[in-house]
């Protein structure tokens, strides 16, 4: 077991160095585009990408977890290969079907999004990332499958380079503004897709198959529903605020909003890209439960430190990258912070529907989740602004996590341990509402908040969260992250 976990830990470290470089262009680019860019182009940006997400999700393959299920319960190598080859050609396939169809009704869709046809150029161009999408994530699916962290952050670093250079090319030098962004996106990722492609295809050579192309369908397509609930309880507030504020509004939450991105680039998402294969092999070992139940307690409480540093620094980091217009965006941002954490529980407590494929069980659990949201953005929204928009979604994630955790449970229940959490998540707040006493100085400010911080860690290590063993067996493994660091 330690092997496993061992394993689990310098792989998220890996993996989260290779998503801060592959993801992390717009935190690195956050002071350019709140100087080149106006809270009303931001919001454009926004709402474009919410379009060609929406046509993702309804035309796209989204194999993601199918791959995974099949490819790390298959022994045999030809079958494996046959896999990653008919996800990428079932994926291609159908995002060049709704990469047509976004460019076909690209007029429409302008008006209905921001009541101006002369939008319909940038959806046409930004629609070509489309089908370029699957020819980048298919291939990185594959990476992580046959657990390569190292080359994962060798494309990370690529990616980085080439989008950070278009970028600062296109927004900065030639000042084309929403037009930069489109071109940079489009651009890299041809770049990428080229690369991507051009190490996956000799590798698992063209042996799709139509069974499998069936197989990995079927799994997904519940998933695909699931994934068109929690794209609009993610983007659904911005239109919603739109009708009811405007453009800069839209651009001031989605600035506050990405945090909780953030949160997940540097925690989750590199976690989630080694435990998508280690817990099916976690699973197959005797005593998996109380390995699932000290990961849970390991993942919650990274989850919640760095949420309470996101929430506590966000304010002075705007003030000194941002321009004034965008400062507000930081009185969101614990909210979201709250949302994300439920959503990162939503997917480590899907183990059970996974395990026995009652993937349609995560569709119910977006449908009840949509179902809430929707009667607080319109409950919230016209009242409170970006702050019912907030808080509305709070709602829904924790909705969607009771549905996901009810019936997951049902088919397979791993014990966790929801004191320690919840006594976790308590110690944050209680040291978040420390920070109202924050002095206005951005020095001072910093300093104080970095003490609170110190403050939480010391509490934390002497309150009954971890046994002594596992603060022992925690030191150990920063201490490894320090050797990888240093590599």
């Amino acid at each position: 077991m330690s092997t496993g976990k061992n394993r689990i830990v310098s792989h998220t470290s890996i993996y989260m160095i290779g998503d801060i470089l592959r993801r992390g262009v717009s935190l690195i680019m956050l002071p350019i585009y709140t100087r080149f860019l106006t809270p009303a182009d931001y919001g454009v940006v926004e709402l474009l990408s919410m379009v060609l997400d929406v046509a993702s999700i309804l035309f796209s393959a989204r194999v993601g977890q199918a791959v995974f299920r099949y490819y790390c319960t298959s022994n045999s190598e030809d079958e494996k290969k046959s896999i990653i080859a008919s996800a990428l050609l079932l994926s291609v396939l159908l995002d060049i079907i709704g990469a047509v169809i976004v460019i076909v009704l690209a007029g429409p869709l302008a008006i209905a999004v921001f009541s101006d046809i002369g939008y319909k150029h940038y959806i046409v161009l930004f629609a070509i990332t489309m089908f370029l999408t699957p020819l980048v994530e298919i291939p990185l699916i594959y990476i992580r499958a046959q657990q390569k962290p190292w080359l994962f952050m060798a494309f990370s670093i690529t990616k980085l380079v080439l989008q950070l250079s278009l970028n600062i090319y296109f927004i900065v030098f030639l000042e084309m503004r929403v037009e930069g962004v489109i071109y940079s996106a489009v651009i890299s990722g041809l770049v990428m897709g080229i690369l991507l492609t051009g190490y996956t295809l000799p590798r698992t050579g063209i042996m799709a198959t139509k069974a499998i192309c069936k197989s990995l369908f079927s799994f997904s397509l519940p998933l695909k529903l699931a994934t068109l609930g929690s794209f609009y309880m993610t983007f659904g507030d911005r239109y919603i605020l739109n009708m009811f504020t405007d453009l800069t509004q839209v651009g001031i939450y989605s600035l506050g909003y990405k945090f909780g991105f953030i949160l997940l680039l540097l925690t989750w998402d590199p976690f989630q890209k080694s435990w998508d294969a280690e817990k099916y092999e976690i699973f197959k070992r005797p005593g998996a439960k109380p390995s699932y139940q000290k990961v849970f307690v390991y993942i919650s409480s990274i989850l919640i430190l760095a949420g309470l540093c996101i929430s506590l620094f966000t304010k002075d980091l705007l003030r000194i990258m941002a321009d004034p217009s965008f400062l507000d965006a930081y009185k969101i941002v614990p909210v979201i912070i709250i949302a994300y954490i439920f959503q990162a529980w939503t997917r480590y407590c899907s183990m059970g529907i996974l395990l026995e494929n009652k993937t349609m069980q995560i569709a119910y659990g977006e449908m009840v989740g949509v179902l809430v949201i929707t009667l607080a953005y319109f409950t919230l929204i016209p009242m409170y602004g970006i702050y019912g928009a907030a808080w509305s979604t709070v709602v829904g994630f924790a909705a969607r996590f009771y549905w996901t955790n009810l019936k997951s449970t049902q088919l397979y229940n791993m014990e966790l341990p929801w004191t320690k959490v919840s006594l976790t998540a308590s110690l944050a707040t209680s040291i978040y509402f420390l920070s109202i006493l924050s002095p206005e100085g951005i020095i001072l400010s910093i300093l104080y908040r970095t003490a609170l911080v110190v403050t939480f860690v010391s509490v934390f290590f002497m309150l009954p969260i971890l046994s002594r063993n596992e603060k022992m067996e925690l030191w150990g493994k920063i201490q490894s992250l320090q050797g990888i660091l240093k590599r």
